[in-house]
């Protein structure tokens, strides 16, 4: 729980903002921080991969470690955070970002920007993990959502500042400069957040940690986004080990008393089905920001610079919803809005699944305008109910488990929306032209991403009830 009151007289004077605000400004400076960083990175990967002389396949390492670095460590330091601050954890993920960016700035070769983006995705984990936490303290329960709401936005503002700036900055100047434009932002941010977040109750009676349950799923998640190679299609080898690595994972944690995974959580309802449908949405959102490019790109002849405005779309449309609906699941309940979300994305992967070598940018418009408010809905209202429902004393560790869950969605949602489209491509192409094979392919890959988002619209919906009680469970602490 955070203290109210700040240890000194000179905390509470940043601007005579209330200290629950100060807390969400500094927080938000993270999100926008970090996305910003990754929409910024992907416009800029060519330009490095030509720098540093290397192809797609290697320069993807760059983006493939920073995001398995982070799946593995996040729950892990949510619950560091619950064990000696998550407010310590997450200034340390300032400075730690930043000399990441740093080092990624300095990078010549491509095995040492890879190693300085896991360095700076610690950093990035750190901030992942007790952010949403620490703001859920900080407001009482009927304000939670419209705070949750602000991050959302935020992350949208990033989304959407990202392509633009990293546009003009690797036209302008040499890529490392997109990493240098972290560094001011984060050393402000690191000295507001050492200076101004207040402490949190610590967990007392704590086991330790789960070393081996860190390995476990560490390597389950690695291997997992491996079997779904977006070049050689799936590895079911892998996939098997993988998925068998989770279940051990599982098994292990029931039976070790310092457990990395809190399943006591998952006796409350809110928290287990909004975790579910939390992996869902952002599994299946990947489905269009990752294929969606290519097909303007390459079948329509959009220039990167078209298709990268288009692409501004969704997060515009978060940014503007997501307030909006963090506020009105404070008066109605998330679960409603869970529902239109999954609906609203079922439609516009509809939309997509429809295109073809001649479809004009209206078309695309309608599907992204659809898509971003689909998102906007889900978000605000699905954290607040999950971070509802458990104590404050475990909100950074939920905190880190709704980010673990994020990233862990992306990676595989990624892998196997690559690795579907290259399968049905590839069969297609002995029979048709590369054009009607390349509509297919899509066709079918956004009808397979439309049954995800059916099945997550079912299960918002006959969870709703469960999720939507205000009572909050009680978890017994360790």
């Amino acid at each position: 729980m955070l203290n109210e009151q700040p240890d000194d007289p000179g905390k509470g004077e940043f601007l005579k903002i209330a200290p629950k605000w100060q807390v969400l400004f500094i927080v938000c400076l993270g999100i926008f921080m970090s996305t910003l960083d990754g929409s910024i990175l992907n416009i800029a990967n060519p330009t490095i991969a030509q720098s540093l002389e290397v192809d797609l396949q290697q320069i993807q390492w760059v983006v493939t470690a920073y995001m398995l670095a982070i799946t593995s460590t996040l729950l892990f330091l949510g619950k560091l955070g619950d064990k000696i601050g998550s407010n310590r954890i997450y200034t340390a993920g300032f400075l730690g970002f930043t000399l990441g960016s740093v080092l990624c700035a300095l990078s010549s070769t491509l095995s040492g920007l890879i190693a300085a983006r896991v360095f700076q995705a610690l950093g990035a984990s750190m901030l992942m993990a007790t952010g949403i936490g620490i703001v859920s303290n900080s407001f009482p329960r009927e304000e939670r959502g419209k705070a949750l709401g602000f991050t959302g936005s935020v992350v949208g503002i990033g989304n959407m500042t990202g392509p633009a700036l990293g546009g003009f900055l690797v036209a302008r100047f040499a890529w490392p400069t997109i990493f240098w434009i972290n560094v001011p932002i984060g050393v402000i941010a690191f000295l507001l957040a050492w200076r101004l977040l207040p402490r949190q109750d610590q967990v007392e009676n704590d086991h330790g940690f789960d070393l081996v349950g860190i390995i476990l799923f560490g390597l389950s998640a690695i291997i997992l986004v491996f079997s779904l190679s977006t070049h050689a299609g799936m590895d079911w080898r892998l996939l098997l080990l993988g998925s068998l690595l989770l279940l051990a994972f599982y098994y292990y944690e029931m039976r070790t008393p310092q457990s990395l995974l809190d399943l006591g959580l998952f006796k409350i309802k809110a928290f287990l089905f909004g975790n579910i449908l939390g992996f869902m949405i952002y599994f299946m959102q990947t489905f269009m920001f990752f294929l969606l490019p290519f097909y303007m790109e390459r079948l329509l002849g959009y220039t990167p610079a078209q298709s990268g405005l288009l692409m501004t779309i969704p997060p515009i449309c978060l940014a503007v919803t997501a307030p909006l609906a963090g506020s009105l699941s404070d008066r109605i309940g998330p679960a409603r809005l869970t529902s239109v979300s999954f609906l609203l994305a079922s439609l516009a992967f509809l939309v997509f699944s429809l295109m073809n070598a001649e479809t004009g940018p209206w078309h695309i418009i309608l599907g992204l305008v659809v898509f971003g408010i689909g998102m906007g809905c889900f978000g605000s209202p699905n954290n607040s109910s999950i971070l509802g429902a458990v104590p404050k004393s475990k909100a950074g560790y939920t905190g880190g488990f709704i980010a673990t869950i994020r990233n862990f969605g992306f990676a595989l949602g990624i892998a196997l929306s690559a690795s579907l489209f290259t399968w049905f491509f590839t069969t297609q192409q002995s029979m048709l032209s590369y054009e009607q094979a390349y509509v297919l392919a899509s066709h079918r890959v956004y009808l397979v991403a439309m049954g995800f988002s059916l099945t997550g619209l079912l299960i918002s919906l006959l969870t709703g009830a469960l999720r939507s009680s205000p009572d909050k469970a009680v978890v017994e602490e360790p």
